[in-house]
């Protein structure tokens, strides 16, 4: 596969964690990753290069999803460079442990500015490079448990975030059902990343505890949901949530 033919991926938050999990199993698949993040700009370089040693394109910069501007300037870039995108696997996100009564106004705006509002806007500048790609389009919007369930271990600002993460999957996937572009959700439960690194080990292993599967989930686990999600063999396969928990929730 030449560099002309790779299907063209943007991750947001691809840095660390559920992010960067994807963009190194996309790149060994033969994607080319572009790659954002909002402050490990060392983290994000560390990933790119590992894309880049399997043979494929991959470029860090940053993204600053609070800024109003920040994904249109961003995708004019990758249209200059790349010209269209296959998939966008919209991942960046805070999720700040607070107690409700705790929560301010400004903590609230940044959460969902940050969270819903962030990657809205990253769909919406996204689009133009979707309709000028050739074969399977997508976009997989990372949610989490929280906003089905309501944020027991996450904060209330963060789990109404994610429920909006949600809302705007579906109503993208029936806009842009037409034009043959899926868009869909990962849900994942308790993840062994660093957000759940910052809780107390007391705190993490009752929270492994409460899993069905009696375990905290990997991010790779997380980033396989993603990979089957933009790949064309789920071409059927739009408005979906896929639920990434250990059992926590059941439909």
């Amino acid at each position: 596969m030449t560099p002309a033919e790779n299907r063209t991926v943007l991750v947001t938050g691809g840095s660390g964690g559920i992010g960067a999990a994807p963009c190194r199993l996309l790149a060994g698949r033969g994607d080319d990753v572009w790659l954002t993040y909002a402050a490990d700009a060392a983290g994000a370089g560390r990933v790119a290069a590992e894309c880049r040693a399997l043979g494929v394109r991959a470029v860090a910069s940053h993204l600053d999803q609070r800024d109003p501007d920040g994904a249109a300037r961003l995708l004019d870039r990758v249209a200059g460079e790349w010209g269209s995108l296959n998939a966008v696997v919209n991942n960046a996100g805070i999720c700040p442990y607070t107690d409700w009564e705790a929560i301010t106004a400004a903590d609230w705006d940044a959460v969902m500015e940050t969270n819903a509002r962030g990657a809205f806007l990253v769909v919406k500048a996204a689009i133009p490079l979707l309709r000028a790609a050739r074969g399977d389009r997508s976009i997989v919007n990372v949610a989490s448990l929280a906003g089905q369930a309501g944020g027991l271990t996450t904060s209330v600002h963060y789990a109404a975030s994610k429920a909006a993460v949600l809302a705007l999957t579906r109503s993208f996937a029936r806009r842009l059902a037409p034009e043959g572009i899926r868009v869909n959700a990962v849900a994942p439960g308790p993840i062994g990343t660093e957000m759940i690194a910052a809780l107390d080990g007391r705190a993490r292993d009752a929270l492994a505890a409460s899993v069905p599967l009696g375990r905290l989930g990997a991010a790779e686990e997380v980033a396989h949901a993603i990979g089957l999600l933009v790949s064309p063999e789920a071409g059927f396969t739009t408005g979906a949530t896929y639920d990434v928990n250990g059992g926590l929730r059941m439909d």
